[in-house]
């Protein structure tokens, strides 16, 4: 079960003027977000691990928040 910290940190980084993007990409407060919500989100979904591992890389906000919104579609899939 992911926490509601998680979720609040999800909506965080799915907005673009937050002050955890620098010029469209994570800066390290947001990679350290990042870095939370992985190992949350992971526990239950180990098969989403390479699409973190290649945000974590790529940084930017277009890659970012399609993962994040496959992983909200993903939690609110489990609730129903």
């Amino acid at each position: 079960m992911v926490s509601g910290a998680v979720i609040r940190y999800i909506k965080e980084l799915l907005n673009p003027y937050s002050e955890y993007y620098s010029d469209g990409s994570l800066n390290s407060e947001g990679m350290t977000l990042l870095k939370l919500i992985a190992r949350e989100v992971l526990r239950e979904y180990p098969s989403l691990k390479p699409r973190f591992a290649k945000a974590r890389r790529r940084r930017d906000y277009e890659y970012v928040s399609e993962l994040l919104n496959d992983v909200i579609s993903s939690l609110s899939q489990s609730f129903q």
